[in-house]
């Protein structure tokens, strides 16, 4: 496990006992985060929005991860099953997918990559982790602030 991974599930579970299980945030969080002379982590609510991208896309963000060790993004919504050899014409989409399941995922970042967290409404105890392999539009918009 590297580094990073291990402060994002530090990060995580900190969040995560703060939103006593909630699963329907109604605004995406984003978070300053500074290592302690412990080799903790500190973290400090920088901002909120409906819409994350536009909450990485403001100034504001841009101004906190430049003077942050770390930041972080805390969003919830639906996840599905992902059907092999289906187009994306032919999936259904995730809020209405019979199987499917509310997640709050957080991406935690440094200018030297990102690591990111996932959490189901259903098994609140587990975890799922990605140590940096993430791409897509998030991980991108994530990246970019740095």
């Amino acid at each position: 496990m590297s580094d990073l991974l291990h402060k994002a599930e530090t990060a995580e579970k900190v969040i995560s006992d703060e939103l006593n299980g909630d699963f329907d945030l109604k605004q995406a969080m984003f978070f300053a985060i500074n290592e302690t002379d412990d080799g903790r982590v500190a973290l400090i609510l920088a901002g909120e929005h409906g819409d994350i991208y536009d909450l990485l896309d403001s100034d504001d963000s841009r101004a906190v991860a430049k003077v942050s060790d770390y930041i972080a993004v805390v969003t919830c919504g639906w996840a599905s099953p992902i059907v092999e050899g289906q187009s994306d014409d032919d999936q259904v989409p995730p809020s209405q997918h019979p199987e499917r399941r509310r997640v709050r995922l957080m991406v935690f970042a440094s200018k030297d990559g990102c690591a990111s967290v996932m959490r189901f409404s259903d098994t609140p105890d587990e975890t799922i982790t990605d140590d940096g392999t993430a791409r897509g539009a998030l991980a991108e918009a994530v990246m970019s602030l740095f």
